[in-house]
């Protein structure tokens, strides 16, 4: 059940963030591309993203942390299993 609706509320994140325009999406894939290629030690919003607003600055932000610890399958979905592990890591 956690799987689903945390699923859900990723698509409805990139939906929402798709469904603004195009120059607006050429904004966003810039923001999800820089924060996809900063280090994890870097801090505060980068200048490519100084144009998101802030609900889908934040969204993005959630997204790509999750992507970068393994959190997606080949599928796209959640992977409890990777979340759980890193979760007992720590």
């Amino acid at each position: 059940m956690k799987k689903r609706i945390t699923t859900a509320l990723a698509a409805v994140a990139v939906l929402g963030l798709t469904a603004c325009g195009a120059s607006y999406d050429e904004t966003v894939g810039a923001c999800r591309k820089e924060l996809t290629e900063r280090s994890e030690h870097a801090t505060g919003k980068p200048d490519a993203c100084k144009d998101v607003k802030e609900d889908d600055y934040t969204k993005l932000v959630v997204v790509v942390a999750a992507e970068k610890e393994g959190w997606f399958d080949e599928n796209g979905d959640v992977d409890i299993a990777e979340m759980m592990k890193d979760g007992a890591e720590n």
